[in-house]
């Protein structure tokens, strides 16, 4: 039994200096046995810690597939591109099967995490001091570890389809072959069997974190909130009655994606977020807002809006927040700040995280509408303005118009020349033109953007190298828009659609649908598309988005920027930067050829 424990405790046995045969044969004082790991509290703290180590780290974006369990997931949807070569380069030329590694690499991460998780599972319930102030930790640990398992399977099925469910115990890892080889599940099984793993965590968790110590531990909210999102998966064309894989069955025939389109799924997805925004446990998550603006800083509807989307991402578990992860933020604030000729460290970077044309186009104009529906929109030409900044007041400057009074969200997601870089203390004003400070012909290597734009979410204020405590995983406005989608496709006279998608936009700064605002859609299910697509972005949303709703075969197809290689005006014309290849075998994931090979009643995804 001892031996199914390999990836919990690997982490903790600590050894020590060989210096001879005689000590090799000891059994040294600093090596826990797998008995000792679970005999106390503070040594089962880390083996529970060792399986949320599995939970994608957002601050890894820079390695797709080689670090942190992430996937590329922002560069390879039509949000950006990435100038230095990684894994997304691949995806995007569709250059890519089941063989390579990077593939594999998040099958076995989530496996193991789901191993790990079990072996965990098995066994608290040895720990000698886990009652602490009357707090049941080895009850409040298993449903943890449980919901951790589930969260797991959710990953896996959103990336690769129905997987593999290996049942609730731990499995040796001298198990026989024939005792793990075991078939595909279907997607309607696997979704309901999350579900139901994280239903019945809920009871055995705190509704919300309970003190500071709680924070970033999974609790019966963010147990919810999967919850809801594997709905939301499940719901989602892709899989709900999608006849592209009417023939993805198994050896013995059984169809793994339902062929029937269900409504009930949109419904079931509605009701879940419902119960979540009713309960009164979560009574405490609200959409983050500020009441004043910094000093310095008018006092405006459109400046605490900036503020208030700016700071959601950066004010460590504000209101907004219902689960989020620390990392070290070295790398990907590295990736989004321009690489600015002369510059000291702070304000200095690598500039190869470009956000594309596409993206900067969807934001809104300061009046809540689409740029090609708003009269007073136009790419072309500049005027004289101010971005709402805190060190860029009363200093109105000559940009492009395509960047004139658009909605708080906008300024809040890109940098764009013209834009006084975001150090308060910097009097930098980045330029991407050619031979402008970040420009291309200043830089022999590959730190400089593709686009002629990098991203600023999830930017601290204070310069790329002051680390930063949390990257938010799920915040209560794409709860909002999880149940709103979820009504336009099950019940689209729903009052509250209008309700939730208005109290985003309030948030955001921008006129609202109805009630003397503006027209309502005529087509909501675009209006909460485009909603969702600016409110989230750059929140590993929107490749998933494309993919479950396939639209992949026309959004995925090119990536659009400004023409780097020139200054101003010539600059500021799009062109095309990029074309990619996405095929309808794209929308999922290969099953690595290894597990294929090893466990052939595993059967491979439709196209690969």
């Amino acid at each position: 039994m001892k031996k199914i424990f390999i990836y919990t405790v690997g982490a903790l046995l600590i050894v020590g200096n060989f210096g001879c045969k005689k000590f090799l044969n000891q059994v040294p004082d600093d090596r826990l046995t797998f008995d000792q790991v679970y005999e106390k509290k503070n040594t089962i703290d880390r083996a529970l810690a060792n399986i949320y180590a599995t939970i994608p780290s957002q601050t890894e974006d820079r390695f797709p597939s080689q670090a942190g369990n992430i996937g590329p997931w922002t560069a390879a949807s039509d949000e950006a591109d990435y100038t230095l070569p990684n894994f997304t380069e691949v995806v995007n030329s569709g250059a890519w099967d089941a063989t390579r590694g990077e593939v594999n690499y998040h099958w076995q991460n989530f496996y193991r995490g789901i191993q790990s998780a079990s072996a965990f599972m098995a066994n608290v319930s040895k720990c000698t001091d886990c009652n602490i102030g009357g707090i049941d930790f080895i009850n409040r640990y298993y449903n943890e570890a449980r919901a951790l398992r589930a969260i797991y399977y959710y990953h896996l099925v959103r990336q690769y389809g129905p997987v593999v469910l290996l049942g609730n115990d731990p499995i040796a890892s001298d198990a026989p072959l024939e005792a793990i080889s075991k078939p595909r599940n279907s997607m309607d099984e696997c979704i309901d069997y999350i579900v139901s793993e994280l239903d019945a965590t809920i009871a055995g968790l705190p509704a919300t974190p309970q003190s500071a110590e709680d924070y970033g531990h999974i609790n019966g909210s963010v147990a919810e909130a999967y919850k809801i999102k594997a709905l939301l998966t499940a719901a989602r064309p892709l899989f709900n009655g999608n006849p592209d894989y009417a023939n993805l069955r198994n050896q013995d025939g059984k169809q793994l994606i339902s062929q029937t389109a269900s409504a009930a799924k949109w419904t079931r997805l509605a009701t879940a977020a419902k119960a979540f925004l009713n309960n009164p446990n979560y009574a405490s998550y609200t959409l983050y807002t500020v009441s004043t603006t910094p000093a310095g800083v008018p006092n405006t509807a459109f400046n605490r809006a900036f503020i208030a989307t700016r700071d959601v991402m950066l004010a460590t578990w504000n209101a907004e927040i219902i689960f989020a992860r620390t990392g070290d933020a070295t790398n990907y604030q590295y990736s989004v700040t321009p690489n600015h000729l002369g510059a000291p460290d702070p304000d200095k970077g690598g500039s190869f995280l470009s956000a594309s044309q596409q993206v900067v186009d969807a934001f809104f104009t300061v009046n809540g509408l689409s740029i090609q529906d708003d009269p007073s929109y136009t790419a072309s030409g500049t005027s004289a303005y101010q971005a709402p900044d805190q060190n860029d007041q009363n200093a109105s400057r000559s940009i492009s118009n395509m960047y004139v009074n658009r909605e708080p969200r906008f300024y809040t997601n890109i940098t764009y020349s013209g834009r006084r870089w975001i150090n308060p203390q910097s009097s930098i004003i980045t330029s991407f033109e050619f031979t402008g400070n970040a420009g291309k012909s200043n830089i022999s290597n590959n730190d400089y953007t593709k686009t002629g734009y990098t991203p600023r979410k999830h930017l601290g204020v204070s310069g790329r190298t002051t680390g930063r405590p949390t990257f938010s995983v799920i915040r209560l406005a794409e709860i909002y828009l999880d149940y709103i989608e979820a009504l336009q496709e099950s019940n689209p006279s729903d009052p509250d659609i209008l309700i939730y998608l208005n109290r985003i936009r309030s948030r955001a700064g921008i006129p609202l649908y109805g009630n003397g605002g503006i027209a309502v859609p005529s087509d909501m299910r675009g209006a909460i598309r485009k909603e969702r697509r600016v409110e989230l972005a750059f929140e590993l949303d929107r490749y998933f988005y494309t993919r479950e709703w396939k639209i992949a075969e026309t959004t995925d197809t090119q990536i659009r920027g400004l023409n780097i290689t020139q200054n101003a005006p010539a600059f500021f014309t799009p062109v095309v930067t990029e074309n990619r290849v996405f095929q309808k075998k794209h929308y999922l994931w290969p099953i690595p050829n290894g597990e294929v090979q090893k466990v052939p009643v595993i059967v491979q995804n439709t196209g690969w």
